[in-house]
């Protein structure tokens, strides 16, 4: 359920990691990649918006991180396809509540949260690397760094 306008949210945390803790966790990590897959898509709107030429090649290579992170997980989930057309079912307004915590917002205060939820992201695939060993706990433990570097290319936009 997407909040009112009165209530709209700080943070993508605040709004999302609800969602991801009341799904079951089997399905935690095709949760993660569709919203990697939004993430994604913002980056190439701001890069789409920004006149400076370092500021977007930037800005693509955050989303190019952000899609590495969802088709790293959904190459290694069993069912992956049919299994998030289940979960978009079951979270119909996953989008809405992530475009509310953008919702009226100046793009440094997008930036300033879209900052605070890689670093969300980046503690979500380290739990995800222990859970797992060997290569695959390798790989999400590398994909964490993924959104740290995300989180300071933003932060360092807004500076």
């Amino acid at each position: 359920m997407v909040p009112p306008e009165s209530e709209q949210p700080q943070s993508l945390l605040e709004v999302l990691v609800p969602i991801l803790e009341s799904a079951p966790a089997q399905e935690l990590p095709l949760l993660l990649a569709w919203l990697e897959r939004m993430a994604a898509d913002k980056y190439r709107v701001w890069a789409q918006q920004t006149t400076d030429d370092v500021e977007r090649k930037g800005l693509m290579d955050c989303a190019f991180r952000e899609d590495a992170i969802a088709e790293f997980i959904e190459f290694i989930e069993p069912q992956a396809s049919a299994r998030t057309s289940a979960l978009k079912k079951q979270f119909p307004d996953m989008q809405a509540l992530y475009d509310s915590v953008m919702a009226d917002q100046d793009r440094s205060e997008q930036l300033r949260r879209q900052a605070e939820g890689e670093l969300g992201g980046a503690n979500f695939l380290r739990q995800f690397a222990t859970a797992h060993s060997g290569a695959v706990a390798a790989q999400f433990e590398a994909l964490a760094y993924y959104e740290e570097a995300n989180s300071s290319f933003l932060s360092n936009l807004i500076k």
